[in-house]
Formats: structure tokens, C-alpha cells, sequence
């Protein structure tokens, strides 16, 4: 056991393998919600499958963020 620790073997133990940390895949935040304005401000609603940061302010014309 390195160090001693009660760990095991390097490698084997919690989050190692596949599947064992977060890739970010996966992880939408669902098809709801509004898109905001950094800019303005001005909020929009969130059409599926459509990313927020593909659509323009229509206030402003800044691309817009998921809120």
C-alpha cells in the first residue's frame, strides 16, 4: 500500500476508471428557462435545441447566456 494509508494500489479506489469523474457530457440544464442578455439584460425564453450563447439579444444583438 503506497504510503500506508489504508488507500491500496495506486489506481484502484474512488473516481478512477472511466465513468468515475464528471465530464461535463450529458449535463444540459433541460429545456426550459430563459436566455439573459449580458449586456442589457434582456431575457429571452430557451427554445430546445438551441444553445442561449447561439442566440442574439433581441434588445442589443450581444449574444445571449443560459440564465
Amino acid at each position: 500500500m503506497p504510503g500506508k494509508d489504508g488507500t491500496g494500489p495506486q489506481g484502484t479506489g474512488p473516481q478512477t476508471g472511466r465513468g468515475g469523474g464528471q465530464s461535463g457530457r450529458g449535463q444540459g440544464l433541460g429545456p426550459g428557462g430563459e436566455c439573459l442578455c449580458p449586456a442589457c439584460g434582456a431575457t429571452a425564453s430557451h427554445s430546445p435545441g438551441t444553445p442561449c450563447s447561439q442566440i442574439k439579444c433581441p434588445k442589443c444583438g450581444s449574444l445571449m447566456i443560459r440564465k
